[in-house]
């Protein structure tokens, strides 16, 4: 049992029990880095925002837009491979797998062939939105196996298809980074300690500490949503490697030493631990502390990184309780096949610093501000925000985005979409004509491309839809109506001509006497049938009154002959007046009527004259021709009546003629005076045209001629439904406006432009009726700008708090407020040395000219949590040898000169393995390597100085109170030897 307890079996099997519990319960680190390790921000940043509300847009959808490029590098697409894309786009469509929730094509119409084909029409792409449920890796290689098309180069990008290939190539760029690591450590360690059994027990205490810290970290994120990002398992890996590597050999040395003094393994191992692991405890707990304090830190991706603080407190147990089993167990074989156990090597290198310092303080002193003030204000940091800069070029999201760079203005990548949401519809002419001001206000912000709404679907103007096209119509048939006018004047003017020249009045004259000579001829032909009456009734008594009928003949005669006279004349008049009254329609019938009673009395003389005539002829007759005369009586009689009848009809007729031709000169002349009239009226109309047509025109080429006016039944109509549907949610409460920048999404540039617009934007909304309805621009660029603003500002928080947390574990460790500042304060000027260091670096040897936005940050909490460290190494050394040597300036030129060797191996190691971060060809960690290696040279060189430095100007005295304490605490336990001493 005691054998048990001493050789520590306890703790190897209580760790192989937990790494068999870490190996079943680890779960699918790559999905759940996947699912959970994106940059996450805040739900209440604009971008978020706007994805709430895009996905109310969507119907309740989460959806991501993936872009497939279609690029023939050979020169303009042809007619054939158009139609190849059209039958991958159908192809697309119509793959149930895929659920797809809307595909945009060239095809479709031709806004969208303006907005989706390149200028140069060697490349067309194709917008496909599919739902956030399924894996992006699946929705990319079924869509990537759809649009594969012999004779074009054909990618599938986006967003998401960029940040799943970055994840890709981080994971197996941390396959790369672990195998580096643990070779380049192996060799180290043989090196250092000329054994073959130290670089496996050391490369198996930290691999324990990983795997069990991977555990723990997944298995918290897992269930309780811990944070975790992209790097996290990068970072455990070369922190853990690197310090724990660095804590084994502080302990390992010390063990070696404590063997060659002559102690058991057992006893070597305890003294080791109590030694060295003071100091590993020491230094891990201001690693622990620094990365500990992430946990305040407001953005998740910065908290990200207590998962490292996590795998350092179990690095600590680990390293000091089965570390203890191996060395306790081996003893001196732990270093085989080495026999020499000779204490570490004396540091030339930090001797030498060391001792010109305290010789030269104030030169060398100078010597390091001199260098350190060009790193300190030359240049500025600007940050690099582009994900996709951090994929090699050989990615094929990778190479999509670049094509779309190459052929689309910058902004096309990454279009910037502007939701409002209003609690009515906005399909009203008001909420429209809104709309297409804030559309048209968008375009003339600084920096934009084109916009596109539900107004302007293609990116540009309607012209139908404003104004100055809508009044040049009004205004052209204005133009024509005048021409109208005109003409009818013409008409109207010649017809009052015509009707001033005609005769009326003449004529009236005319149909006045055939009135009068109707009137005459209706008497005559009353006396006439009176006395063919009377005739015919004294037939019978001819012959008595033979001397009567004589004379009545001759009376007779006479009648007849005026009768016939007056007949012709009435004929003739009724004919002058008809070719007189031809043109009116209202006397025509009524004339035609007159003529055939005319001719009635006409036929009647006739008849009459041919009777009269026998009469006269056979008058000497009478006797014999009595009967027959008796026997024509009746036709005589007849014949009188239809001449009486028919000069009554005939005086009727000219008497309603007379009439009429009356009425119709009164009509005339009110006819006349209404043409003249209406003429005037005409040149009045014509003249208020002619001002309203001026006064349009000048409308038309004012800033009113830009305004937008759609009628209302335009709206619902079938050829603008699509742009609703294009750009207004089912329920038409939101709407979407597309911004196209010029700059490249992802950059300070256009994460600058996105706040401008946004401010611009609310204060231009408060005059419109859509004041009150929620606002928020989404895309890369605006996650961008949120991006910007919370790690800037979260920042600078945390590196306070970070540096609060180290600086008071340093005043516990150094038990001096100076010597913690200095510290931080070298730590702070290494940081921003080596910052600007490898922004010249990555400018000459990356070709980047600027670092990305996490490298200062993950640089810093790196460099500063690591390389106080070795501060921390040379004071606790400093601080042991207090006793032994009670000369401050001896004190630290030794403490230097023996620490220097293990300062510069731990250094070695820790870069070496970031540096096997270099080959990840992921931007952000070659950049986070360049910047700790680089920093880890700067202290290796500067420490010795500083500290010395600060150790002479605040300690001027031989004797601190330090060797005072050590003097006091062995007189005290050991008075009998320090009295002989003295003696």
């Amino acid at each position: 049992m005691q054998k048990f307890k001493e050789k520590h079996l306890l703790s190897l099997i209580v760790w192989i029990g937990l790494i068999l519990v870490a190996i079943f319960t680890l779960p699918n680190i790559s999905q759940l880095v996947h699912d959970k390790g994106t940059v996450q921000l805040p739900a209440s940043v604009q971008s978020e925002v706007a994805n709430k509300i895009e996905k109310k847009y969507e119907g309740g959808k989460n959806a991501r837009t993936l872009i497939a490029v279609f690029n023939n590098k050979h020169g303009k697409l042809s007619d054939e491979q158009t139609l190849q894309i059209q039958d991958a786009t159908n192809a697309v469509k119509n793959d149930p797998d895929l659920h797809i929730i809307s595909v945009t094509a060239p095809s479709d119409n031709q806004a969208a062939k303006q907005q989706l084909q390149s200028k140069d029409s060697t490349t067309q792409m194709v917008m496909i939105t599919v739902p956030k449920k399924d894996k992006v890796r699946g929705q990319t290689d079924k869509i990537l196996d759809k649009i594969k098309t012999p004779g074009m180069r054909t990618y599938v990008t986006g967003s998401d298809v960029l940040n799943e290939d970055f994840s890709t190539v981080t994971e197996q760029g941390l396959q790369k980074t672990e195998i580096i690591a643990a070779i380049f450590i192996f060799i180290v360690l043989i090196i250092v300690f000329r054994s073959f059994l130290i670089p496996v027990i050391s490369l198996l205490t930290v691999g324990v500490s990983y795997l069990l810290s991977l555990d723990v970290v997944m298995n918290l994120a897992q269930r309780w949503d811990f944070p975790i990002s992209n790097f996290t398992q990068v970072f455990l890996v070369v922190v853990l490697f690197g310090i724990g590597t660095d804590y084994n050999i502080l302990l390992y040395d010390r063990f070696k030493e404590e063997i060659r003094k002559g102690q058991g393994a057992t006893d070597a191992a305890r003294s080791a631990r109590r030694h060295a692991g003071r100091t590993i405890l020491y230094s891990g707990s201001s690693v622990l502390i620094g990365f500990a304090a992430l946990a305040l830190a407001k953005f998740s991706f910065y908290r990200s990184g207590v998962a490292v603080a996590v795998g350092v407190a179990i690095l600590l147990m680990v390293l000091l309780t089965l570390n203890m089993f191996f060395m306790s167990t081996l003893g001196e074989r732990l270093f085989w096949p080495s026999k020499n156990l000779a204490a570490h090597d004396r540091s030339f290198l930090w001797n030498f610093l060391s001792k010109f310092t305290l010789s030269h303080s104030f030169i060398m002193v100078g010597i390091l501000i001199i260098a350190a003030l060009p790193l300190l204000f030359v240049g500025s940091q600007k940050l690099n925000f582009n994900s996709a800069d951090e994929l090699p070029n050989s990615v094929q999201s990778k190479a999509g985005y670049n094509i779309i760079q190459d052929h689309y203005p910058a902004g096309m990548s990454g279009p910037t979409t502007v939701y409002i949401q209003n609690k009515k519809p906005l399909d009203t002419q008001q909420h429209l004509a809104e709309i297409d001001q804030l559309t048209s206000y968008l375009n003339s912000e600084a920096g934009v491309k084109s916009v596109a709404s539900v107004t302007r679907p293609g990116g540009t103007k309607i012209n139908s839809l404003y104004l100055r096209s809508q009044l040049e119509s009004l205004t052209n048939g204005l133009n024509q109506a005048n021409q109208g006018i005109k003409k009818v004047q013409k008409g109207l003017k010649s017809a009052n001509e015509k009707l001033a020249n005609s005769n009326t009045s003449e004529s009236i004259a005319q149909v006045e006497k055939l009135a009068d000579g109707a009137s005459k001829l209706e008497a005559g032909a009353q006396q006439l049938s009176q006395g063919v009456t009377s005739y015919t009734a004294g037939v019978s008594n001819l012959a008595s009154g033979s001397q009567q009928l004589s004379s009545g003949t001759s009376s007779l005669q006479s009648g007849v002959g005026r009768l016939s006279a007056g007949s012709q004349r009435l004929n003739t008049g009724i004919s002058q007046v008809r070719s007189q009254t031809a043109k009116l329609k209202a006397l025509r019938a009524r004339m035609a009527a007159l003529q055939s009673g005319s001719r009635q009395l006409s036929s009647g003389l006739g008849r009459l004259n041919s009777q009269v005539a026998p009469f006269s002829n056979g008058l000497n007759q009478i006797t014999s021709g009595a009967s027959r005369l008796n026997s024509n009586s009746s036709s005589l009689v007849s014949g009188a009546q239809s001449v009486a009848s028919g000069s009554s009809q005939v005086n009727s007729g000219v008497q309603t003629l007379n009439s009429k031709m009356k009425e119709l000169q009164s009509q005339m002349q009110e006819l006349q005076t209404g043409l003249t009239s209406a003429n005037s009226g005409l040149d009045q109309v014509s003249s208020g045209t002619t001002t309203v047509n001026k006064y349009l025109k000048e409308m038309q080429k004012s800033y009113l001629g830009n305004t937008f006016y759609m009628p209302a039944a335009s709206i619902k109509s079938a050829s603008f439904t699509p742009s609703l549907d294009a750009f207004m949610s089912k329920d038409r409460k939101i709407t979407k406006i597309t911004v196209v920048l010029n700059s490249d999404p992802s950059t300070t540039k256009s994460a600058n432009r996105i706040r401008t617009i946004t401010r611009d934007l609310n204060a231009k909304m408060k005059d419109t009726s859509l004041k009150n309805a929620k606002v928020a621009i989404g895309g890369q660029s605006s996650q961008t700008s949120d991006l910007q603003k919370i790690a800037n500002g979260d920042f600078f928080r945390t590196v306070v708090i970070m540096l609060v947390g180290i600086g008071l574990a340093l005043m516990v460790v150094t038990r001096s407020l100076v010597q913690a500042i200095t510290i931080i304060g070298t730590l702070i000027v290494t940081y921003m040395g080596s910052l600007q260091i490898t922004k010249w670096l990555s400018e000459y040897l990356l070709f980047q000219n600027m670092l990305t936005w996490n490298t200062p940050f993950f640089s810093f909490i790196m460099l500063v949590a690591l390389g106080v460290d070795y501060s921390i190494f040379l004071m606790m050394r400093y601080r042991g040898d207090a006793g032994a040597i009670p000369d401050v300036r001896r004190r630290i030129l030794n403490s230097a000169t023996i620490i220097g060797t293990v300062v510069i191996s731990a250094a070695i190691i820790l870069g070496g393995t970031f540096a096997a971060l270099i080959p990840s060809n992921v931007l952000t960690l070659i950049q986070v390597a360049m910047t700790v290696i680089v920093g880890l040279i700067i202290l290796v060189l500067t420490l010795p100085i500083i500290m010395s430095a600060m150790v002479k100007w605040t300690y001027p005295y031989v004797n601190d109170k330090m060797y005072q304490k050590s003097v006091d605490k062995e007189e005290k336990e050991h008075p009998i030897r320090r009295s002989k001493d003295k003696q």
